[in-house]
């Protein structure tokens, strides 16, 4: 692959861009504890999974030439490979360090914490024959503790920074993304409000194509509750199959836009033409999405246009709370 290409793993995830050679050039994150499915078929890479007890199937990547299809899907079955001997060889480590290291340094730790104990005492330990009837020695009584045990502190350990992973881009400039999104509202054709809400305001870049946005669905129905939620929909996963519905819906008039988002976002059929001008507001969404290098959908930002933390999970409580947050800072 050249340079730009990059496969690359981080826990049980793999990051996919192919920057150099991919038509796209879209950015992939996918889970390898789940179950996937990689395969070519001509000039573009297929990757099926399991959602929601069926198979779901989207296109991953096309590229210019058959070549350059088979040389990514080489290099893709080389990191899953991979992947599968590192976990091999991580859980036989865990193994011996669960059933030989940690067993030996309780021994010699319980060893040393009796020494320890005995001479601070000033204390030797009587033999089995002193303890013997007649010997008139009784056993030594433990040394009442001259203050009270207070109950130890806890401490909470601090969330994983992963700004800086090698390889990720940086996030856009909060401002540029805010000036962005609220260009694109104030126009009334690119983005679709499923709610109007008193406790703040969230943006969603999604595709009605990708599980992890089909899953996220009825966390945004929670939110939709009580926050606006506006949804500049994209087809940066699904290709013509996201773009085709979404046309269909940014052509239909406003108030239409919400229940035939929520159609398509599991996957039923919408009545409507497919406008070029609907075409066009999906392909410009697509660009934003990608000139602003969002890594993935759903890209949850808030007013401001800042994007949640990668350890902020994907649930409507998580984020409810992380808005309320960022609006008192």
């Amino acid at each position: 692959m050249k340079n730009r290409d990059k496969i690359r793993q981080y826990d049980n995830t793999l990051h996919i861009h192919f920057g150099s050679t991919g038509e796209e050039r879209s950015v992939s994150l996918l889970p390898l504890e789940r179950g996937l499915s990689l395969k070519r078929e001509g000039k573009q890479i297929l990757v099926t999974s399991a959602f929601g007890g069926k198979l779901e199937q989207v296109v991953l990547e096309f590229f210019g030439t058959e070549q350059l299809a088979i040389d990514a899907f080489e290099a893709l079955q080389s990191a899953i490979v991979s992947h599968g001997v590192r976990r091999r060889w991580t859980s036989r480590a865990k193994g011996f360090v669960k059933w030989a290291v940690i067993p030996a340094f309780a021994i010699i730790f319980a060893l040393g914490l009796n020494m320890f104990a005995a001479k601070l005492t000033g204390l030797q330990a009587p033999t089995e024959a002193q303890y013997g009837s007649g010997s008139g020695l009784q056993a030594p009584q433990p040394p009442t503790p001259a203050f009270a045990p207070q109950n130890p502190q806890t401490f909470q350990q601090p969330a994983p920074d992963l700004s800086n992973i090698p390889g990720l881009p940086k996030p856009a400039d909060p401002k540029v993304v805010r000036e962005a999104i609220k260009a694109g509202v104030a126009t009334g054709k690119y983005s679709v409000k499923l709610s109007e809400g008193a406790k703040g305001t969230v943006y969603v870049f999604s595709d009605p194509s990708c599980p992890h946005c089909q899953k996220f669905e009825p966390e945004l129905e929670q939110l939709a509750a009580d926050h606006t939620v506006e949804i500049f929909p994209v087809s940066v996963i699904g290709g013509e199959g996201s773009a085709k519905p979404i046309a269909q819906m940014l052509c239909a008039p406003i108030e239409q836009r919400a229940s035939m988002w929520k159609a398509i976002a599991k996957g039923r059929p919408i009545d409507g033409p497919v406008c070029e001008e609907g075409l066009t507001h999906v392909r410009a969404n697509d660009q934003v999405f990608r000139k602003l290098q969002f890594l993935g959908t759903p890209t949850v930002i808030n007013q401001q246009g800042a994007q949640t933390p990668l350890t902020l999970p994907n649930q409507a409580a998580a984020i409810a709370q992380w808005l309320e947050q960022t609006q008192a800072q």
